[in-house]
């Protein structure tokens, strides 16, 4: 009788878009003081996150930050990269939200004493320091994301996941038909065709998600590319009496924006996070962020007490002063993990 075959065990890992995690836990609790000032961020932040790691008993977790001018890597492709938001890339600006400013700040503080990676830099998005973990994940790993960016969808595959945040679910690839309406391995076909105008990245003009799902339905079934959709624009264009403008436009690379006959190419490169946008100055800092141990020294969960004590935060956990015991146990298992891959790295 054959032995039965093992099941692999796998170290699941949480990815934090940090900045759209902080900006939903911000605007949910505006109503959030102690002693006058605003602490609705991080009371929600830390309660979001818990709640993802307790349901869902990640080993590790990361955060990565948007960084003063990040987005400028892409700016430098495409110039109208975020123009409909005034975003400076090289000057430095008063933040528009002060409180908003402080609270990622002191965030950033608590994730450090509860052993949370974390990393930002000051010309890199979340995104892309987010989709070159999902490039290097190991073997034996599987991802969550945690973001309301519909972007990160694109790094959906076989061991990735993102957990969306105002869907309040984890969205894969067995369940993305359900919130989506083209397959998930065509995210990134969608947008170089339509756009994003989020982001102000001009698409083919006259494209919009619906059009394609129209003239070429099979995107909603299979991977598609782009040479599939240019290829079969000819064949839907014989079958009609009169040529459809938006089916040539696509043909002709036809934008309302400044990539010009080079809309393809630009949009490729600026919305692939399989090929994140990253100095090799930040490679480097991510790949050593990765593996290397945290050091232990001085950070205790003593701090992390103080500061909720200091913040008003234990005030606002169910139960009071009680009450924060379990709501630091999810973050608990998490230090446990670190602190034993320091002690076995220092052997």
């Amino acid at each position: 009788m054959p032995k039965p075959t093992k099941t692999k065990k796998y170290t699941h890992t949480l990815l934090v878009d940090g900045d759209s995690l902080l900006k939903t836990a911000y605007h949910g609790a505006k109503d959030l003081y102690y002693k006058g000032n605003h602490i609705g961020g991080i009371f929600q932040f830390l309660t979001m996150l818990r709640k993802v790691i307790n349901e869902n008993r990640f080993d590790k977790v990361f955060i990565f930050w948007d960084g003063q001018f990040s987005g400028r890597l892409r700016h430098e492709i495409y110039k109208e990269y975020k123009a409909n938001r005034e975003k400076d890339f090289y000057n430095h600006r008063e933040p528009k939200d002060p409180d908003l400013y402080i609270q990622k700040h002191r965030v950033s503080q608590y994730c450090e004493e509860l052993f949370i990676r974390q990393f930002q830099d000051e010309i890199i998005e979340a995104d892309d320091s987010i989709g070159y973990y999902c490039s290097n994940i190991e073997d034996d790993e599987k991802v969550v994301i945690i973001s309301n960016d519909r972007d990160m969808c694109q790094l959906i595959d076989d061991r990735v996941a993102i957990y969306i945040i105002n869907l309040r679910k984890i969205i894969s690839k067995y369940n993305y038909c359900e919130h989506f309406n083209h397959h998930y391995t065509n995210v990134k076909l969608v947008k170089i065709l339509s756009g994003d105008a989020s982001d102000n990245i001009k698409g083919i003009q006259g494209v919009k998600e619906k059009t394609l799902i129209k003239y070429f339905p099979e995107i909603c079934k299979k991977t598609l590319t782009l040479k599939d959709i240019i290829s079969k624009i000819e064949v839907l264009q014989n079958e009609r009496k009169t040529r459809l403008k938006t089916l040539d436009n696509i043909k002709n690379k036809v934008t309302v924006g400044c990539q010009g006959e080079d809309i393809f190419e630009i949009n490729e490169k600026i919305i692939n996070l399989r090929k994140p946008l990253l100095t090799e100055s930040a490679k480097e800092h991510l790949n050593n962020l990765f593996v290397s141990p945290i050091d232990p020294e001085d950070r205790t969960t003593k701090n992390v007490i103080k500061m909720m004590l200091e913040d008003g935060i234990i005030m606002a956990i169910p139960g009071g002063r009680d009450g924060y015991i379990n709501f630091l146990k999810p973050f608990l298992r998490i230090i446990k993990k670190e602190k034993n891959f320091f002690n076995i790295s220092k052997k």
